[in-house]
């Protein structure tokens, strides 16, 4: 019998490597669950995002944490909704059919996106119910800019971001210097971060009245969409995507009990944007917490039913047309439902242990 390459591949690091060949995996031994920064990449992972947070995530009751930034919060925001899969349906289209044109301003992006964000939160009552899932407990890192870094001057801001990814060459401290991370958080459960980490951070409240910024700072990317102001709680300035600190949430030791589950769409993980560019002899030396990490991610196979063999990324605002750019997206999300088909089979027959291989990094 001829051997299929599956869509979706599961890596592990070592201990959650271990743990699934020796017990298996169930929903009850995922902890924590990562997203990523990506923009429209997070389309191919509709289908995936579906399953895990409609189906499978809802078989256990214990809180778990939800770490991520930029379109990640926007995803979470779907998960803690009434009706995942609808929400994550209804997200997938906002997107898609976001009027975002190659002569569109700063300003035209900031606007159409900031109305795109509410009307996928909904109203009072429907941010209230995000708010107090009774499972989810949403971290979400937002950037706060410093310096030039802060600065709505597109001439300042450019040299910021120049310098910051010349410095990132020379070490993994200097971004810092340009951004500092601050954590938006549920309060009702102790945040799971290492204590030798713990001081990496600044933290503030997630709640009713700074929902709606902190999703739209952890979005907002330099030079394409205008940063936001200090919302209530935060300590003051200007704050832009939480990718630029956290592209994939995993700069931080996580100290919590359980898994670490991660959708992803690549098996490549960086820990903060300016890592993506960096030498691969250099991205070994950046800090992972890899170790009980669970990596879902497309296969080579996936991305050859795609257009082009390839997931919506921002170029496609440029290279396609608005039309063909809607048609291809659209392609992906329908594929992408093969993701969350597969993951569930392999639950369904209790095949995640033949399947797990360890973690391909660095």
């Amino acid at each position: 019998m001829s051997y299929i390459e599956p869509d979706l591949a599961i890596y592990a690091g070592p201990r959650a490597y271990r743990h699934i060949q020796n017990q298996g995996l169930h929903a009850k031994d995922i902890s924590t669950l990562i997203g990523s920064a990506g923009g429209p990449k997070a389309l191919a992972l509709t289908g995936l995002d579906q399953y895990l947070f409609g189906d499978w995530l809802n078989t256990h009751d214990e809180p778990l944490w939800l770490f991520g930034s930029s379109v990640a919060s926007w995803r979470f925001a779907c998960a803690a909704q009434h009706d995942p899969y609808k929400a994550f349906a209804d997200f997938a289209q906002l997107y898609i059919h976001s009027p975002f044109l190659p002569n569109s301003t700063v300003a035209d992006i900031t606007r159409s996106t900031q109305t795109m964000l509410k009307t996928f939160l909904g109203d009072a009552d429907s941010q209230a119910a995000i708010l107090n899932h009774p499972r989810y407990r949403f971290a979400i890192t937002v950037a706060r800019s410093k310096g030039w870094a802060g600065s709505r001057n597109q001439k300042q801001l450019g040299a910021a971001l120049l310098g910051c990814m010349v410095g990132n060459y020379v070490h993994p401290a200097i971004p810092r210097w340009f951004f500092e991370r601050v954590i938006v958080h549920d309060t009702r459960s102790p945040l799971p971060i290492h204590g030798k980490h713990h001081d990496q951070a600044r933290y503030a409240a997630l709640d009713q009245h700074n929902l709606f910024q902190t999703l739209a700072a952890s979005t907002a990317i330099p030079m394409v969409i205008d940063g936001v102001d200090a919302a209530h709680n935060w300590p003051a300035g200007l704050y832009r995507d939480g990718g630029l600190v956290d592209y994939n949430f995993c700069a931080l030791d996580l100290d919590s009990p359980g898994l670490t589950l991660f959708p992803h769409f690549t098996q490549k993980i960086s820990a903060s944007w300016f890592d993506k560019y960096l030498p691969r002899w250099q991205k070994a030396r950046r800090p992972h917490s890899l170790d009980n990490l669970i990596l879902l991610c497309p296969t080579p196979h996936f991305y050859q039913r795609l257009q082009d063999h390839k997931i919506p990324d921002r170029s496609d605002y440029k290279r396609l047309s608005d039309a063909d750019r809607r048609l291809a997206w659209q392609h992906a999300v329908e594929q992408s439902q093969r993701l969350g088909e597969q993951f569930a089979q392999w639950v369904a027959a209790d095949q995640l242990a033949q399947v797990v291989r360890p973690l391909p990094f660095p």
